[in-house]
């Protein structure tokens, strides 16, 4: 019996390695907390190989559920992903997941990612647009090539219509890669950035509240610097994503 129930309908690359892929599951949608992540499978034979990934979208789409997603060379499932054509059946698993914030939390928001881990803060912020929020938001995300940063055009377009409430702060640990070719923003690694130029973010500690999303590294690092600048530990939610290869959260 196929146990697949969703369908691959688009997918946009982002680079040879990142793309944005398009799932419409069979039926209705499943609703979506902004944040949440679902597991992707691919079956073969009796055997299912699945990983959990973060949704780039609060609800479906056009019936369509986005995820950010990076091919991992030799990984179980992503080169396979990567060889699943238009219409291509897929097995999708129910949103899950905690890192979602408070859609009545006043403070500011630090969003800050590496890699990937863009994709649940867009979804966050996807749907504070939907719903008319203004909270002050200032999202922080650092890629080693500047072709890497996802999303970027709609990031920096909200910084530009929003004003003083939304400010993007992209930044590119490889600069002088010829990927970064043309880059003239900030460089180096997003926790750095946190620890020592905290002041560019113009964020008061006493109200901020802090999501970190992508490599262990970076959110342990970087927790421990907002700390430091005076975050409370109950104000620094985190989610780690790690290599497809071990059995821990997105990757």
């Amino acid at each position: 019996m196929d146990a697949a129930n969703a369908t691959l309908v688009e997918r946009r690359d982002l680079t040879g390695d990142i793309a944005s892929l398009f799932v419409e599951p069979d039926g209705s949608a499943a609703p979506i907390a902004p944040g949440q992540y679902a597991t992707l499978g691919i079956l073969e034979g009796d055997r299912e190989i699945r990983r959990p990934y973060s949704m780039a979208t609060p609800h479906a789409v056009d019936g369509a559920w986005e995820f950010h997603v990076r091919r991992v060379p030799g990984g179980a499932l992503t080169e396979r992903l990567w060889d699943v054509p238009l219409g291509g059946r897929l097995r999708l698993g129910m949103p899950k997941g905690r890192f979602t914030p408070d859609p009545t939390e006043r403070r500011s928001h630090l969003f800050v990612a590496t890699g990937t881990g863009i994709a649940p803060f867009v979804a966050m912020i996807r749907d504070d647009v939907a719903a008319g929020r203004s909270r002050p938001i200032v999202v922080v995300h650092g890629v080693a090539h500047a072709d890497e940063l996802g999303f970027s055009g709609l990031l920096a377009s909200l910084a530009a219509r929003r004003g003083s409430w939304f400010r993007y702060v992209p930044t590119v640990s490889r600069p002088a890669d010829p990927r970064s070719a043309g880059w003239t923003g900030e460089t180096g690694r997003a926790e750095t950035l946190i620890g020592e130029r905290w002041e560019l973010l113009g964020l008061d500690p006493r109200r901020t509240v802090a999501y970190l999303c992508g490599n262990p590294g970076m959110v342990g690092a970087a927790s421990g610097a907002l700390v430091q600048h005076g975050l409370s530990v109950a104000d620094v939610h985190t989610e780690s994503y790690w290599l497809e290869r071990t059995a821990t959260p997105a990757a």
